[in-house]
């Protein structure tokens, strides 16, 4: 038999029924049995949670970057000090030069101080559209350039070898002060000269004067007073420019300007044939002398010593020497000059005019250059024999007389005047010697005080 696949059959398990109720009683008779609080129960608030805080894992404190703040605020703090003492300095001085007025400007921008106005130029600049060319350049600082006349009077002739009447050559305008304007010169030029006459480029001659040379090196100094300039009608002067002279190289191009023949100033053009060289040339009292001399194949003839090689600037790069034909005078050359270096110039002119250079101020020369007198007094001829005493001079004040006789200065012995010259060299202004002197026969000791040389001769 079979069943129906149709038919539904419960099948129902009493025995877990019964557990089931069992279960159900227990919990209700427990239920039953607890005690509910007769209390009302607070109010509960509702509040929104706080969203979680993530964690994260504490690190070291670096001390570096607070160093660095540290600094900055230090620098910070030192440069805004340093900014405003600055610029409250600047004021004070911009106010109390306000308050002074004109008292420290330079006496050039005031004309009431001064009869001529001075101008220096560098041919370095040209107006834009123009083409800048040597006759551009001559025209700038020829003004600067004189020519010089000396004349010697025969009846006052001074000893040592003849020298002609009249003498040409040329000057550099180069200074001033408030009472002249300074040109530098050769000193064979002007050397023993009773008469100095400068000519300007505007063709006026104004007499000069004496201001300070050295025999050594071959240069001088002269003066021409400003108010003989303003007499003569000269109300603008040009002062020439030094330029380096160690800078020149072989081959550059160089502009000679001189007196040339004593029919005034003309140029020659020429290169650098040699670079500044280093040469020792004999000087007085057995000295060697340290020189620096430019050779070059511009033209130099008579008359053009003391003239001005120029670089193509426009600046003086050396004093031109005619008698520098050469080191050895027995070597014939042919197409080259010389000329005193700018650095050998420049600083001796510093020391000439600023009255750095010792003197005794006395006119001498060698006893041996002067044998009869040597005779006349009985003996040999050595030391010096002085001619003139310049009057207020370190000699006149040591109580040395003209026709004295220098035996010794400065514990040393005087064998012709170039010894005594390299003696007065080593020393400075204000230094004491003594000096012996040979007077009628006798031996005089007298204590003399060195000044600075002050020429009233050439």
């Amino acid at each position: 038999m079979h069943d129906d696949p149709n038919k539904k059959t419960d099948i129902f398990d009493f025995t877990e029924i019964e557990k089931i109720q069992a279960e159900i009683a227990r919990d209700l008779e427990l239920a039953d049995s607890i005690q509910l609080p007769t209390a009302p129960l607070p109010q509960t608030v509702w509040r929104v949670p706080a969203p979680p805080i993530p964690h994260t894992p504490p690190r070291q404190r670096n001390k570096i970057p607070w160093i660095k703040r540290f600094v900055t605020v230090c620098i910070i703090c030192t440069l805004g000090t340093a900014t405003f003492g600055f610029a409250f300095g600047a004021a004070y001085v911009w106010m109390t030069q306000r308050s002074q007025g004109s008292i420290r400007q330079p006496a050039s921008v005031e004309p009431s101080d001064s009869p001529i106005t001075t101008a220096r130029y560098a041919f370095d600049i040209v107006p834009e559209g123009t083409v800048a060319t040597l006759a551009d350049m001559i025209d700038l600082v020829s003004p600067s350039v004189v020519s010089v006349t000396t004349f010697t009077d025969p009846e006052t002739f001074r000893g040592g070898s003849p020298l002609p009447s009249r003498r040409n050559g040329t000057g550099v305008i180069f200074g001033e002060d408030d009472e002249r304007i300074l040109i530098v010169t050769i000193h064979n030029v002007v050397r023993r000269g009773d008469r100095v006459f400068v000519r300007f480029s505007c063709g006026t001659s104004v007499l000069a004067h004496p201001f300070a040379h050295d025999i050594d090196i071959n240069i001088a100094v002269i003066a021409v007073k400003k108010t003989d300039l303003a007499e003569q009608g000269i109300e603008t002067v040009v002062l020439a420019s030094f330029g380096d002279s160690s800078l020149m190289r072989m081959g550059e191009t160089v502009v000679a300007l001189g007196n040339a023949r004593g029919e005034g100033i003309s140029v020659t053009r020429g290169i650098i044939s040699t670079e500044e060289q280093f040469v020792q040339i004999p000087g007085s009292g057995g000295r060697t002398l340290d020189v620096y001399l430019i050779q070059t194949d511009a033209s130099i003839n008579y008359g053009d010593s003391g003239g001005p090689l120029l670089n193509a600037r426009g600046e003086v790069i050396g004093i031109i020497d005619a008698s520098l034909t050469f080191v050895d005078p027995n070597a014939s050359v042919e197409g080259i000059g010389h000329s005193i270096s700018a650095n050998t110039v420049r600083p001796l002119l510093y020391q000439l005019i600023n009255r750095l250079r010792p003197a005794i101020g006395i006119e001498g020369r060698s006893l041996s250059d002067f044998p009869e007198r040597a005779v006349e007094l009985g003996i040999p001829d050595i030391g010096v024999h002085v001619e003139r005493v310049m009057s207020g001079g370190a000699a006149d004040q040591a109580g040395i007389r003209a026709y004295d006789v220098i035996t010794a200065f400065n514990g040393e012995p005087v064998l012709d005047f170039d010894s005594l010259r390299a003696e007065i060299t080593r020393l400075r202004p204000g230094d004491v010697v003594e000096v012996r002197v040979l007077r009628d026969g006798a031996v005089v000791e007298l204590e003399l005080t060195l000044q600075a040389m002050v020429f009233d001769t050439f």
